[in-house]
């Protein structure tokens, strides 16, 4: 499977985010379980927090971005 992202710390929080999204996908729909479901959301929302800022954050340091011009 091809890599989201090159940076290394990028592509595994994607990957943790993902990971909690497939359980909260099976605990919601596949088990029926909503009080695992729920839990699962918000540790999947949490997930997708911090990797937000971690990509802003490499936007705005990263020379190969920083580099760029506007759009």
């Amino acid at each position: 499977m091809r890599n989201m992202y090159e940076e290394p710390h990028l592509q595994k929080q994607s990957d943790k985010c993902a990971y909690l999204w497939k359980n909260w996908y099976n605990y919601k729909y596949g088990l029926k379980d909503e009080e695992k479901a729920e839990e699962t959301r918000e540790l999947w929302r949490k997930c997708v927090e911090i990797h937000a800022r971690m990509c802003e954050q490499e936007v705005k340091t990263n020379p190969k971005y920083t580099s760029m011009k506007d759009v």
